[in-house]
């Protein structure tokens, strides 16, 4: 929604500047207000095709089509064969559907954090929280993009959000690992290790992180 409120903006602004700069030269040539008219009646019509055309296509990232036709179709597919963007295409428009709905923004939230877009996805995740302010998936996601837009380190409010998330699912591992990093970190030998413990004491069998998490929790060093 904000690129589409963005690309009208500034088709705004062009059209005016344009209509300015056409105003200008009918003075510059000579001409009054009532011979500049037909030029600014002119603007005026480009920007009108223009924003039906805008809305007639909808947003650019999926195939040229209607934008409410593209939707239509893709409910009768798989939605197994979706893109990303098609997915997130389904996700906002449910989201508009259902606003008090917290998870289409939580699953759009995981899509963009797997894309590396961290700052959408952090977007999404608090927009989750605002519907669902006890969602452990959405807190763990936002602490996630947090940790993802500071370049790796777990800053105070992503901690939070971990410490939160691991209140609310105390079966998850992940909310300790991150505190684990937390206490990397900050240099914190004690911290390290009991956090690790935690969330070597939540790892299935089958968890490709447990032999790690339970060298950590020993103080041992990994290669």
């Amino acid at each position: 929604m904000t690129n589409s409120i963005i690309v009208l903006v500034v088709a705004a602004l062009m059209t005016a500047s344009a209509a300015g700069w056409t105003l200008r030269a009918y003075r510059l040539a000579g001409g009054g207000a009532a011979s500049a008219k037909p030029a600014l009646f002119t603007c005026g019509a480009v920007a009108l095709v223009a924003l039906a055309a805008y809305l007639a296509v909808g947003r650019p990232e999926l195939p040229d089509a209607p934008y409410n036709g593209r939707l239509e179709a893709l409910r009768h597919r798989d939605p197994t064969t979706y893109t990303p963007e098609e997915t997130l295409a389904v996700l906002d428009r449910a989201a508009r559907d259902n606003p008090t709905d917290a998870r289409p923004h939580l699953f759009a939230g995981q899509i963009l954090l797997s894309q590396a877009r961290a700052n959408e996805a952090a977007r999404e995740f608090d927009a989750a929280l605002r519907r669902d302010p006890r969602s452990a998936e959405a807190m763990l996601g936002l602490g996630r993009a947090m940790v993802r837009v500071a370049n790796g380190r777990v800053m105070p409010e992503a901690l939070a959000q971990f410490q939160q998330a691991a209140a609310l699912n105390p079966n998850d591992p992940a909310p300790w690992i991150y505190q684990a990093m937390a206490a990397m970190q900050d240099n914190r030998t004690a911290d390290v290790q009991r956090f690790w413990g935690q969330a070597y004491a939540r790892m299935t069998p089958d968890d490709p992180r447990r032999e790690m998490a339970r060298r950590m929790s020993a103080g041992e060093t990994v290669q």
